[in-house]
């Protein structure tokens, strides 16, 4: 699935360059933000991960960004909108929507803190 994921990334450029731009930023914010959790919380180390993914049901590149420490998990996907012109933030291509990174780290960032990992 990650070819398809790639293929959908490399549409979204030529399609969309400003979602594309805002796609590679958020990409970068969530690496930050992983590790950053990471380093202040050792016990997430084991458990996490960022993973780029294809839903063959929706024809919708995601990412899966999953955290546990073993007592509290935070489970969200990120998707490539099939419209090109968005992005969806939950789980099964629903949820809120963003156009920028900035805003898929606001509603990240809100679901870490309700964990007190920060």
């Amino acid at each position: 699935m990650h070819t398809l994921h790639t293929i959908t990334v490399d549409d979204l450029q030529n399609n969309n360059p400003d979602l594309h731009f805002e796609y590679l930023k958020a990409v970068g914010c969530l690496i930050g933000l992983v590790r950053g959790l990471a380093l202040n919380n050792p016990k997430l180390i084991p458990s996490t991960s960022l993973s780029e993914c294809y839903d063959t049901n929706t024809h919708e590149a995601y990412l899966n960004l999953s955290l546990n420490d073993g007592k509290n998990n935070c489970v969200t996907h990120i998707y490539i909108h099939q419209n090109n012109q968005r992005f969806m933030i939950g789980l099964n291509g629903g949820g809120l929507a963003a156009k920028t990174a900035d805003e898929i780290m606001a509603v990240i960032n809100h679901m870490i803190n309700k964990l007190n990992w920060v």
